[in-house]
């Protein structure tokens, strides 16, 4: 997932969008999510080559793309439900924070 380990170095505990976010490191990798997002937003959802974005982050990790939403889930913390299009702007906002 990390194009660039080099970008953005820290530690992240406490709430699972902050944990989870952080696995992104590289403005290309929030590029590739933000383009997913934006076929489901345009009811194109099944052009989505994998909604699963949650691999390679561990088992204690669920994370996944649906046509209204975004689920993510860290194991010891309630799952959250994320409206894509609030879920696109959190994404866009990190890009910001690593570029």
């Amino acid at each position: 997932m990390q194009k660039s380990p080099e970008r953005f170095f820290g530690t992240i505990s406490g709430d699972p969008i902050a944990n989870y976010i952080f696995f992104f490191r590289h403005p290309d990798d929030v590029d590739d999510f933000v383009s997913d997002i934006d076929l489901a937003l345009a009811g194109r959802f099944s052009e989505i080559e994998d909604p699963d974005h949650g691999t390679g982050l561990g088992n204690h990790w669920f994370a996944e793309i649906t046509p209204t939403h975004f689920e993510l889930w860290q194991e010891g913390h309630a799952k959250k439900l994320i409206p894509l299009e609030d879920w696109k702007e959190i994404l866009l906002s990190w890009k910001e924070c690593v570029e």
